[in-house]
């Protein structure tokens, strides 16, 4: 049984990399190096379940600037051309509002019906939990029929198509975490 990690190192953001690679094309992958980057700096965007070590499943759930949030939503801007400097800090006082990213959530498929994405989605939000009066909207961007079939299951919103041909789904903080029995 896999358990969920938030102590990872760059071995676990390349397991991740290779793991995206099997189903998205390069140009939805942020690079390892950059993940890492994120984690490093912001240890609260990425949640892993590990099974002997190896990455089966991840997420990336985190805050982004204001102007970033809005290239996003209009499908202008996809996961590769994120960098930690679009993360925002949760650590700093928060007085507006945050709106989150969803950019990644990746199960391997023998370990979906032991509700590893759930748990993964659960382990995620944690984190945010204390800011809860700050989190406004989580945004999806899927380019899988499976990523497409996630968003529906957990509450998402088809706001349209991207420019980079993906599907973008948002619903409230709120709401996601109302799906996840919080």
């Amino acid at each position: 049984m896999p358990h969920v990690a938030t102590d990872l190192c760059p071995e676990h953001f390349r397991q991740m990399a290779a793991l995206e690679a099997r189903y998205y094309e390069e140009a939805f992958i942020t690079p390892a190096e950059e993940a890492w980057l994120w984690y490093r700096r912001y240890p609260y965007t990425t949640t892993a379940a590990l099974h002997r070590e190896q990455v089966v499943g991840f997420v990336n759930l985190f805050p982004v600037k204001a102007s970033v949030f809005e290239a996003l939503r209009s499908g202008q801007m996809n996961d590769h051309d994120l960098s930690a400097a679009d993360v925002e800090d949760l650590r700093a006082p928060a007085s507006l509002p945050m709106d989150m990213f969803l950019s990644c959530i990746l199960v391997e498929p023998a370990y979906r019906p032991q509700g590893l994405t759930r748990r993964l989605l659960q382990a995620a939000v944690q984190p945010y939990l204390p800011h809860l009066k700050h989190c406004r909207n989580v945004l999806v961007d899927t380019v899988t029929p499976a990523g497409a079939a996630f968003a529906k299951r957990y509450g998402f919103s088809l706001l349209g198509e991207s420019s980079h041909s993906s599907v973008l789904h948002m619903q409230s903080f709120v709401s996601l975490l109302a799906q996840l029995g919080f």
